[in-house]
């Protein structure tokens, strides 16, 4: 077989090997999202419940420190209020 009749070759069977190509690419999209709507999915989705707990229970945590971080800026003003009006005038 020459170079020539080589080129031929592929110039014909290109075209039919992109379409078995283009169908298994097809396929295989169709089998993957069969996967992920079967028992796979609910995997996931039970790691997407304990992530969406951790974060209700992180955001809880933050939501108590900035509880706490305003409630001690509010009180030390109010006792360094107290301080200057204690203090007798010069």
């Amino acid at each position: 077989m020459d170079f020539k009749n080589l080129i031929g070759l592929v110039a014909v069977a290109a075209p039919f090997l992109m379409v078995v190509a283009i169908v298994w690419v097809v396929q295989n999209g169709k089998n993957q999202r069969a996967q992920l709507r079967s028992g796979t999915a609910r995997a996931d989705d039970a790691i997407v419940g304990q992530m969406q707990q951790q974060i209700d229970r992180l955001t809880d945590r933050v939501a108590v420190l900035e509880r706490l971080v305003t409630d001690d800026d509010r009180r030390l003003s109010r006792e360094i209020d107290g301080l200057r009006d204690r203090r007798p005038p010069a």
